[in-house]
């Protein structure tokens, strides 16, 4: 059980301790996400940046995929083959989401470009494991920005989750994987929304110390 997102942040980096003094980037979902990993790049005196995606979500609520800020898009096909979704209406899906996130990680990072990635291993951090697909574009984003490798650290997640992290990542790092999992809010005390301005500046004081 975690107090809230900065206890679960401390306790993920007690597990990535070997990534302190490497040449490594922390990046949080944006979200609950950032809010973890602020705290995990602060113990191990890491950089910290944003990394945003948006699940791709029909009219009706049915999630057909994700796509992130960059270049990278995971689409469902057999869910839009079952909910019958044209392919000009996914592409409007495409364009809306990706202007959005691109928007918010502007904004996030007010107004500077993202972090470099090349080179580095990107630890891909959120509060609990989000949407498959979500997590599935959040590394591939970070392997197509040039991370040499890719760590995704959750503190909670289902066995199929972290089983299907492993196919997509070079390391997952998950502290609590029961096998009667249901959310992840279940294992923090405090499981508040975080707001965006909160977001912003957990990146603005994070950059006050690391390069």
């Amino acid at each position: 059980m975690f107090s809230d997102r900065r206890d679960a942040g401390r306790q993920l980096a007690a597990r990535l301790h070997r990534y302190s003094g490497t040449n490594v980037l922390v990046l949080g979902l944006a979200g609950g996400g950032l809010g973890v990993a602020a705290e995990t790049a602060a113990s191990l005196g890491a950089p910290l940046d944003a990394l945003v995606v948006r699940e791709l979500t029909l009219s009706d609520g049915a999630p057909v995929g994700a796509i992130s800020e960059g270049r990278v898009r995971v689409l469902d096909e057999a869910a839009v083959r079952q909910a019958k979704a044209g392919d000009e209406e996914i592409r409007g899906l495409e364009r809306r989401a990706r202007a959005d996130a691109r928007t918010l990680g502007l904004r996030l990072r007010s107004g500077r470009p993202r972090r470099p990635l090349t080179g580095r291993a990107a630890i891909v951090v959120d509060d609990g494991a989000a949407s498959r697909p979500v997590l599935d574009v959040a590394c591939r984003d970070a392997r197509a920005e040039g991370a040499a490798r890719v760590v995704v650290a959750v503190p909670a997640a289902s066995p199929a989750d972290v089983d299907n992290l492993r196919t997509v990542a070079d390391e997952v790092v998950c502290l609590l994987s029961p096998a009667f999992f249901t959310t992840a809010s279940d294992f923090y005390l405090d499981f508040r929304p975080v707001a965006e301005a909160d977001l912003t500046r957990l990146i603005v004081r994070a950059a006050e110390y690391t390069a």
